[in-house]
């Protein structure tokens, strides 16, 4: 059966604003998370760019707080205006699992990507409470064929290991650890309330250990931030040792909302590159390719060099 292209957006209400008698679903310290009730969770990605068909986040809003999250963005449908909501108040799809079973049901998608986390966390805190996305994971039992794909910055993923085993009976199961790091005081600068790159390296090892596909995600790569020597080297140091197959780096890319949030951030903590960084992004949401050549010569140089194979190309 052919799939059909899906809005980019469709777990939104009508009109592009979240339901005002949505519930509140639970409070803590300084956040507080709503339901959202989606139409679908399938998201179709048809950017060259990326690597997979379809995408499916199973929070909107994530408590990490990485300075550079370009995701930022996202929250502007739901009519959130101060940047710190992003990550202060959490959109829980607790329908998730239930409209992933409808599709599946109709759908054949086999042989197609599926990336679970590309724009907020799947593994964030609210994890813990909500189970999302194990209840994702769970629905995929009733299906085959597919490749799936989790990113995330949580060594939370280890919870689902069981699970993740037997869905790769079943699937082509890839788990991608995002690490820009691994010096764990400049990663606090950087990704606000992240675990520590620690942890992250020893859920990579467990993956690994596991049978699971494990990469790891330099990602972003940041000018005059984490794109120098001293800072890789010890990262693909610690990714070979891990047992991770591979280290994929992208720039970083800033959306508007992603743009003010991260150049705030970058006049507290770097005010010596905001030049630098207003420069080369303040009418762009990309680096232009020789700028992107420039940036990567020295990641692709020492990933080369630690044993890690150059990566495919993406599809079309």
């Amino acid at each position: 059966m052919a799939t059909a292209t899906l809005p980019l957006f469709p777990d939104l209400p009508l009109f592009g604003r979240p339901d005002p008698a949505a519930e509140a679903l639970r409070r803590r310290a300084g956040v507080e998370y709503l339901d959202l009730l989606p139409r679908e969770v399938l998201n179709r990605a048809d950017s060259p760019r990326l690597p997979f068909q379809w995408t499916i986040n199973p929070y909107r809003g994530c408590e990490f707080g990485c300075s550079y999250c370009y995701a930022r963005d996202t929250h502007g449908f739901l009519e959130m205006r101060r940047p710190e909501e992003f990550e202060s108040r959490i959109f829980v799809k607790r329908r998730a699992a239930e409209v992933l079973r409808r599709r599946l049901r109709r759908t054949d998608l086999r042989g197609q990507t599926i990336a679970i986390g590309t724009a907020t966390d799947p593994y964030q805190p609210a994890e813990k409470q909500f189970g999302i996305t194990r209840s994702l994971l769970e629905a995929f039992r009733e299906a085959e064929g597919l490749a799936l794909s989790i990113t995330t910055k949580s060594p939370l993923v280890l919870r689902d290991l069981d699970l993740l085993v037997e869905l790769d009976r079943r699937h082509a199961i890839e788990v991608n650890v995002t690490l820009t790091t691994v010096d764990p005081a400049r990663a606090r600068r950087i990704e606000g309330n992240a675990p520590d790159p620690q942890a992250r390296l020893r859920a990579v090892a467990r993956l690994a250990e596991a049978g699971i596909a494990t990469q790891i995600n330099c990602m972003p790569v940041m000018p005059g931030i984490n794109d120098d020597e001293e800072t890789l080297a010890p990262l693909f140091a610690a990714a070979r040792e891990a047992g991770a197959r591979q280290v994929i780096g992208a720039p970083l890319f800033l959306k508007p909302a992603a743009r003010a949030h991260f150049f705030a951030w970058l006049d507290r903590e770097h005010p010596e590159l905001a030049g630098l960084y207003r420069r080369l992004y303040n009418r762009r949401d990309y680096l232009d390719e020789p700028a992107r050549d420039r940036l990567l010569t020295t990641f692709r140089r020492l990933r080369l060099a630690a044993g890690f194979p150059r990566p495919l190309p993406t599809r079309a």
